[in-house]
């Protein structure tokens, strides 16, 4: 991991087109709270992580087998074989 220091005003360079900006500081310690200005071409995603996560959460709970349906369930359901 990079770790950089960036007053307000300052930016850093992703590569030749994407700009990160430090737009707003409030706050001080833990409680702080930074806005950032992101400059990229349109064909660059830029996600927050937290929402990334849990999108990626949902999608491997819904990707997992569903529950065992009880025996009775699946009696109820049974299709009569054709003779």
């Amino acid at each position: 991991m990079l770790v950089l220091t960036r007053r307000l005003e300052e930016s850093i360079l992703i590569g030749d087109d994407i700009e990160i900006k430090v737009l707003q500081v409030r706050g001080t310690g833990p409680q702080a709270v930074v806005r950032l200005g992101i400059v990229a071409p349109k064909s660059v995603t830029i996600l927050r992580k937290e929402i990334y996560d849990e999108v990626v959460a949902a999608n491997r709970q819904a990707a997992q087998p569903a529950a065992s349906l009880p025996a009775e369930l699946l009696r109820a359901l049974r299709v009569p074989e054709s003779e």
